[in-house]
């Protein structure tokens, strides 16, 4: 069974679905926001001991469309005064003109979200290099937990030329 390390906020409670989901060979790390800080180098080597020692083979980067923290930026609201929360914002801004044609403005974020820390990863000298020679897929899912469903797709096609 291969064993997956979800990279989620904390806000979404999702450990439970995802645990039923994917199974008991899951493990999680959460950020607010599920912005993660691939440049700190005692973060960065933390998340690559537990990618080697727990032999993972899959990363999925989780949001949640009824995240309150996901909302708080789309509805440029202050409810978390964070980092985070300005990164966020700094990403819903550059994308503003195609997010607001979207239906789902919270999804449409994620999305965005999800390609920029995938980006990040895939540019982190240590950790692109262990995920290529290891093999380890980087997934995205896109949940709504309070009703138990969950789209996952491929991260990396986002950066495939056609």
């Amino acid at each position: 069974m291969s064993k997956k390390l979800f990279l989620l906020c904390p806000l979404i409670h999702g450990e439970i679905y995802l645990k039923e989901r994917f199974g008991n060979e899951s493990f999680f790390l959460t950020a607010l926001g599920s912005v993660f800080d691939f440049h700190n180098m005692a973060y960065a080597d933390s998340l690559i001991h537990l990618l080697l020692q727990e032999d993972i083979t899959e990363i999925f980067h989780v949001h949640d469309i009824e995240s309150p923290f996901l909302r708080s930026v789309v509805d440029d609201e202050v409810t978390f005064g964070s980092g985070q929360n300005q990164f966020l914002s700094s990403i819903y801004k550059e994308n503003h003109s195609e997010i607001v044609q979207e239906p789902n403005k919270i999804a449409s974020l994620a999305l965005f979200h999800m390609k920029h820390q995938a980006n990040l990863i895939l540019q982190h000298p240590r950790l692109s290099s262990l995920i290529i020679e290891n093999k380890i897929a980087l997934q995205g899912l896109l949940s709504q937990i309070s009703k138990r469903k969950s789209i996952q797709f491929d991260l990396t096609m986002a950066f495939q030329k056609l």
